[in-house]
């Protein structure tokens, strides 16, 4: 009996196991009958979808980066003398032209030196005026030199013939007094004139030597020059020789002319430095001094900015950097003033910073209302490259897998096509491999596919 009950309970539990089986089975079945019906319905059920009419258009490829405004000009105005601040003309804030007067340092003891410079200048010019009269003086007892030569070589070169004159008479003499022609008497007479005149040319010739010394052929050698041929150019080669201890003279009290013209100018450009003017067009940053602060050189006295155009100096990496150049338009946000500025490319920097791969872009911009403040935080927008004639999609109607390709619409059909994306720009996609005035869809570019029946809802031109 127990065996018996026993398989009745196996025999049920079989039964209530296979009627649950194929109750798993039908519901299996019934939903994947269910599911390829959807499907069905929904192949049959258009897709609604927005399109975009393609067109061609000039567009403009731009670098967008954040800036700081900074001054365009900057000028550290520092005292170049050493003294006490007499007067203060502007304050801090203040606009200011250049060349105007900023402020003032006494220059009471710098006058008092200009007094005592511009004597020491009349001293050193009468000096000079003694050195050139005795120069002058030099050169004519020069003058009076040559000529006493000229004259003292003459007179040499008479006694000297009338020494040999003598000597041939006194000769001739004596060989007539060996003949018994001429008396002994006689003899001895023109022995003695023949002496005289011995005597007095060679008097002559010692005073000759005498007087040429300083005119002679060695002393121009002597001296490092070159005998001319010319005798007036010798004459005022021994002028120069002969006065160059006066000329000496001359230069020297020259040389204290210029020294003390040289000293009067360093006190006039240290009274002028004295008036404190500012070198640019600009406002008053800083002022470092007070009335009666005393001031040595290189005390920074103003700061002076010039605003009336700024800098907006924006950091780009190097991928972005080989499309700057300079003169490229640029457009500047400043969000705290919410005004949009145009600009231009000024400068770019050649130089990358190693640890950022960053350069400075300094882009200027008109700052006639000095409405743009160093400091403040811009948006910079740089035209590097306009595209005439572009081919751009928005991005919704991309289809991206390994390749790229669009829904074309003709005919409430979509049908796909392969294109070539040459380059984002913002939110639209430059591409190849479309005309001017096809329609494309911009939606449900997942759910679209080849000769997939569309519904358009909306359109773009």
């Amino acid at each position: 009996m127990t065996n018996f009950l026993t398989l009745l309970i196996e025999y049920k539990r079989k039964i209530y196991l296979l009627v649950l089986l194929c109750v798993i089975i039908s519901t299996i079945f019934a939903i994947l009958s269910l599911s390829l019906h959807k499907d069905t319905i929904i192949q049959e059920m258009p897709i609604q979808v927005e399109t975009y009419t393609v067109k061609a258009k000039t567009i403009t490829k731009k670098i967008n980066s954040i800036a700081t405004v900074q001054y365009k000009d900057k000028a550290i105005i520092s005292s170049k003398i050493f003294g006490r601040v007499e007067k203060i003309f502007v304050e801090q804030g203040k606009h200011v032209k250049k060349g105007q007067l900023l402020a003032k340092i006494e220059t009471y003891a710098l006058e008092l030196q200009l007094k005592e410079a511009t004597a020491q200048l009349k001293k050193a010019q009468a000096n000079l005026r003694l050195a050139e009269e005795k120069l002058l003086q030099a050169e004519r007892n020069v003058e009076q030199r040559l000529k006493a030569i000229a004259k003292s070589k003459l007179e040499l070169t008479d006694k000297y013939v009338t020494l040999q004159n003598t000597e041939d008479i006194l000769r001739k003499k004596e060989k007539l007094f060996k003949a018994g022609g001429v008396t002994e008497t006689e003899l001895n007479m023109l022995r003695t004139n023949y002496h005289t005149v011995k005597t007095q040319f060679l008097q002559a010739r010692k005073d000759y030597e005498t007087l040429i010394v300083g005119f002679r052929d060695s002393d121009i050698a002597k001296a490092g020059f070159i005998k001319p041929q010319d005798e007036t150019k010798t004459n005022e080669l021994f002028k120069l020789i002969n006065t160059a201890m006066e000329q000496a003279e001359r230069d020297a009290a020259k040389s204290q002319v210029e020294q003390a013209k040289t000293q009067i100018d360093i006190i006039k450009t240290n009274i002028n430095e004295a008036s404190i003017t500012s070198p640019i067009d600009g406002i008053v940053a800083v002022r470092s001094i007070d009335i009666g602060e005393k001031v040595s050189e290189d005390t920074n006295l103003f700061v002076i900015i010039n605003t009336a155009k700024v800098y907006c100096i924006s950091q780009l990496n190097e991928n972005d950097l080989i499309y700057i150049q300079p003169n490229q338009k640029a457009e500047i946000t400043i969000d705290a003033l919410h005004k949009t500025y145009s600009g231009k490319v000024d400068i770019v920097s050649p130089v990358l910073d190693q640890t950022s791969r960053t350069a400075d872009v300094k882009i200027i911009c008109s700052n006639k209302d000095n409405s743009l403040k160093p400091g403040m935080f811009a948006r910079v927008s740089i035209n590097v490259q306009t595209i005439p004639d572009a081919i751009c999609i928005p991005a919704t109607s991309l289809k991206e897998s390994d390749t790229f390709s669009v829904f074309i619409i003709k005919n409430d059909m979509a049908f796909e096509k392969k294109v070539t994306v040459k380059e984002r720009i913002d939110d639209e996609i430059l591409v190849d491999g479309l005309q001017e005035g096809d329609i494309i869809s911009s939606s449900q570019i997942k759910l679209l596919y080849d000769k997939a029946k569309v519904k358009i809802i909306s359109k773009t031109n």
